[in-house]
């Protein structure tokens, strides 16, 4: 128990010291009062708008529901746009489709597949990393385990010692 409480005020401080939000603490009348203000003007500015426009379009014939605007212009002008989206939608998905087949057609059939790079190179290359990490460092096996780990001031490698390393092998091949 005794335990569990530690480990609740351990969790405690740590959230008073990283988290704290001046909205929920005691006090900060003037500061709650303007972002409680903010945010119900700002659902009102998202909400009304979308009410307006369903009101005289869409639900225009639901008596329940009170019409903010009657004119059929307005009417047309909604459903007008409603079909410009609708066919522009579908315009540019037919697009999109037609670039993207066409695209991996041209990728499949006419871009060379080829290697930019001499695989036998890389390969000795890499065999003699591997080979010059072993002697440096010990096994991989070794080197992957551990956590943390100390490079001795003569295990420091030289700016050029990669490089050679690749020519003594490329020479041996």
């Amino acid at each position: 128990m005794k335990e569990q409480n530690t480990k609740e005020h351990e969790e405690r401080k740590t959230a008073e010291k990283y988290i704290n939000d001046k909205y929920f603490e005691k006090g900060n009348f003037w500061l709650k009062f303007r972002q409680t203000v903010i945010v119900i003007l700002g659902w009102m500015c998202f909400i009304i708008p979308i009410y307006w426009t369903l009101s005289a379009t869409l639900f225009f014939n639901k008596k329940t529901l009170r019409t903010i605007w009657n004119y059929q212009e307005g009417r047309d002008l909604f459903y007008g746009f409603g079909r410009f989206f609708i066919i522009a939608f579908v315009v540019i998905a037919l697009i999109t489709i037609i670039f993207t087949i066409q695209n991996n057609y041209y990728t499949k059939h006419h871009t060379k597949k080829e290697t930019k790079y001499d695989q036998e190179r890389l390969l000795t290359r890499r065999n003699a990393m591997k080979d010059f990490y072993t002697e440096e460092f010990g096994q991989p096996e070794v080197r992957r385990s551990i956590k943390y780990y100390s490079v001795k001031p003569e295990q420091n490698l030289d700016s050029d010692t990669i490089r050679e390393i690749y020519k003594e092998a490329e020479a041996n091949k």
